[in-house]
């Protein structure tokens, strides 16, 4: 998807943007001992490469919260662990941009493509907040975003609705339908898989997708 205006987007409005303390922006810096060198130009690769997956603007847009320490925060691509990414095991390509000698993966992004797998590329996927929330000190911790962190992004968020110009919205988890609500998009809840929400997930997802037929 050769889109000038999501190009600009992400160079413009998203990959520039300083980290806060705690919140870490994955696309512009990188931890000592944690990444390895370069390892947010690798993660703008990977995310550029997500995008390139498809040949034209998919019709869902799948709103997630913000990038895991295990998942986006080192591939780059919400829901995606850098391990099944670099093996190949995905419809798009990656590399590694971790130190760790064994690339990570993360549970929720397993299961997020093991439903989504065969729905590529008919949907996208995006966070509420782009960049990975954790605890002072703790750079590969995960917390709840804050009520004050969402409403400053939102911006970010409204801007990619208006660009993919989805027909349908999914919000995984209630932390993206509050902020969807909040710019004004109405939205299909679906249970986030995380902390024993899998099959409401999976059951969600088979909703989604079978009420609707192809895009």
């Amino acid at each position: 998807m050769k889109d000038e205006r999501l190009q600009a987007f992400l160079s413009e409005r998203v990959f520039p943007l300083k980290t806060e303390d705690g919140l870490f922006n994955q696309y512009r810096d990188d931890v000592k001992g944690i990444d390895r060198r370069g390892g947010a130009k690798i993660r703008r690769e990977n995310l550029l490469g997500y995008l390139s997956s498809f040949k034209r603007k998919p019709q869902v847009l799948l709103v997630g919260e913000a990038p895991g320490p295990w998942g986006c925060r080192f591939s780059g691509i919400p829901f995606t662990g850098e391990g099944p990414l670099s093996r190949g095991e995905l419809p798009f390509a990656g590399r590694q941009s971790s130190a760790s000698e064994i690339p990570y993966s993360e549970r929720s992004g397993d299961i997020f493509w093991d439903a989504l797998r065969s729905h590529h590329p008919r949907f996208l996927v995006w966070n509420t907040i782009p960049f990975h929330p954790h605890r002072p000190g703790e750079p590969l911790s995960i917390r709840k975003p804050k009520i004050s962190e969402v409403k400053a992004h939102l911006d970010l968020l409204a801007e990619i609705v208006g660009i993919i110009r989805p027909s349908r919205i999914a919000a995984i988890g209630r932390v993206a339908e509050n902020a969807l609500e909040r710019i004004g998009q109405n939205s299909i809840y679906i249970r986030h898989p995380s902390h024993g929400g899998e099959q409401k997930f999976r059951a969600g997802i088979r909703s989604l997708f079978s009420n609707h037929g192809s895009d």
